[in-house]
């Protein structure tokens, strides 16, 4: 009984760690009004404002670039998970705009002309194509033509069907974050591998670990030893986004842009 009571508390101690908010280091605060912002992997930051615009920013905070098409509608997702190919998402009109790394733009796909309106959300791949959900349920790879290179129906691989909120793509595989049922994870070419039963909007990946946002705290979870890491973040009720970058933590509120320094060794 001993024996089975020193490993409860072991399992407790290792799988299940808490830091406080006093442990971050705020390193700058940039005043701004945005809806929604990304990160790329080498610590630029992409805003897009409350009037459209894309403002791109270095790791600093500081304004290296700006984009705006007002003509495309309301951006709706923006991808900047390559930072030479920047895709930003405008549901109205079913347009994807794609960006280069000086916010040049690249090309226009519009998805009407494929037959696909209303799509919740894309996602880059590493092959130079595009994710693309369908509210019919089917999955898709589209190029820059547009040409649809690639369909697979979830509702033959999932056992009900699933709403997709935010997508992403990683080490070959793509995740899905569901507005209910959590993270499904899907190999390169569409195959169901598994799920994870966490809530929340969007998906960070860092190597065998799952980083997201669940309020009030900035969630770690390794995939491969099952343990998870909580930091609990100040000024919950103003967030509206939150990302981590190379040990940077990023929270966009209301007014500000907040850089924080991350260092806690939360497995990133």
């Amino acid at each position: 009984m001993k024996q089975t009571f020193f490993f409860i508390l072991l399992f407790l101690a290792i799988f299940s760690k808490v830091f406080a908010s006093d442990s971050l280091v705020l390193i700058k605060r940039v005043p701004l009004t945005a809806r929604l912002f990304a990160t790329d992997p080498i610590g630029n930051i992409y805003v897009i404002t409350g009037n459209n615009a894309l403002v791109k920013y270095n790791a600093k905070g500081d304004s290296i670039g700006f984009f705006n098409e007002i003509k495309k509608g309301k951006i709706v997702q923006l991808d900047a998970s390559n930072p030479l190919r920047i895709l930003l998402y405008y549901s109205d009109y079913g347009n994807i705009l794609v960006l280069d790394n000086v916010l040049s733009l690249k090309s226009t796909i519009k998805l009407n002309s494929l037959g696909l309106v209303n799509v919740p959300c894309i996602a880059n791949s590493a092959d130079g194509s595009i994710w693309v959900s369908d509210p019919a349920g089917l999955l898709l790879k589209i190029n820059n033509k547009p040409e649809i290179n690639f369909t697979t129906s979830l509702r033959n691989v999932l056992e009900k069907a699933i709403d997709p909120l935010y997508m992403t793509e990683y080490d070959r595989s793509l995740y899905i974050v569901d507005s209910t049922e959590g993270i499904f994870k899907f190999d390169q070419f569409g195959l169901f591998k598994t799920r994870y039963p966490f809530h929340t909007r969007e998906l960070q990946l860092f190597n065998s670990y799952l980083v997201y946002y669940e309020a009030p705290y900035l969630i770690s979870f390794n995939t491969l030893t099952f343990q998870e890491n909580k930091i609990m973040l100040p000024n919950v009720e103003d967030i509206k986004q939150v990302r981590v970058e190379r040990n940077v933590l990023y929270i966009l509120g209301n007014t500000s842009l907040d850089i924080y320094s991350l260092d806690t060794k939360n497995g990133q």
